[in-house]
């Protein structure tokens, strides 16, 4: 009798799954399987959901414009055969997100984590009071602060400037960074920092030689975290760049809906493309992710 409900509630658990995973998994292969559609097939009624014959031509169109429209210029016998501009604009703005993205996440982690450990570690008057500040300047809408941002990038010079998106990702990202890190360094015992300090070991090196290699979940699933965010940031990258050198995936997958027309899939596809970076690191790191969310909720 124990074991039927045993197998019963497992049954249920498993159904329950099954059916989350559905739900959170079937717009991504939705999106997957319009991206391989014409925008004749992907505007039919009723919609087709598997493509009857599937084409890799936004694709093509998005990584490879210049090959796509001499071979589509050939095909067709006309002259010349140009895509919109947004898809030319697309690679370069793939580089864009990763530069910025990857210099935001590698700044946030080398400052908060030592911001991180001097909260921690170091005894000082007012760092609770510099800790919940640091939280509290997360309080304030990004909306409020979009106007001084602005006009302190035009007075600098730095409108149009990857730079410039740089800091001011890592200024929206670096308290949450903090505020998990911190986690994981209350977790570190400091009886291990006090035997290498007694071993001669300088504040720097037992920081980088032992507090560091115990953290390295932490670190990975704060650097995860702050990519992502900055990844998928659209607002201030749309307010802050104006052409083609600093444009993100984000703003150039918003330009493919105009005033007169959308683009429905080189729209999809784009967003097919942006999904590809954050997948791939969290399936790489996707260990550590899982044994860090649960070590930096534990104290030593």
């Amino acid at each position: 009798m124990a074991n039927g409900k045993s197998r019963a509630r497992n049954l249920m658990v498993y159904f329950f799954a099954l059916v989350t995973a559905f739900f959170f998994v079937s717009p991504v292969i939705w999106l997957v399987s319009a991206s391989l559609q014409k925008e004749s097939d992907l505007l039919a009624v009723p919609p087709r959901f598997i493509p009857d014959n599937p084409s890799g031509e936004s694709y093509l169109k998005l990584l490879a414009s210049k090959y796509y429209e001499k071979t589509k210029a050939s095909d067709s016998g006309v002259r010349s055969y140009s895509v919109p501009n947004q898809a030319k604009l697309y690679p370069g703005a793939l580089l864009n997100s990763f530069v910025v993205s990857a210099s935001t996440t590698l700044i946030c982690l080398l400052i908060g984590s030592m911001t991180a450990y001097s909260i921690t570690r170091l005894k000082f008057r007012g760092r609770s009071t510099i800790f919940f500040g640091i939280l509290a300047s997360r309080m304030v809408p990004s909306l409020a602060l979009v106007i001084p941002f602005f006009m302190i990038a035009r007075s600098l010079g730095m409108i149009d400037r990857k730079i410039w998106l740089i800091l001011v990702y890592s200024s929206f990202t670096l308290p949450y960074v903090v505020w998990m890190l911190k986690g994981f360094f209350d977790a570190v015992p400091r009886d291990l920092e006090e035997a290498a300090r007694i071993d001669g070991c300088s504040r720097v090196s037992t920081i980088w030689r032992i507090i560091y290699p115990m953290i390295v979940p932490g670190l990975v699933a704060a650097g995860i975290f702050a990519f992502m965010q900055t990844w998928n940031e659209f607002f201030y990258a749309l307010i802050m760049t104006d052409s083609g050198r600093a444009f993100t995936v984000p703003v150039i997958s918003g330009m493919f809906a105009s005033e007169l027309d959308i683009d429905y899939t080189l729209m999809i596809t784009s967003g097919v493309l942006t999904m590809i970076p954050p997948i791939v690191f969290t399936f790489v790191f996707q260990r550590f992710i899982l044994s860090g969310l649960t070590a930096g909720a534990v104290k030593g």
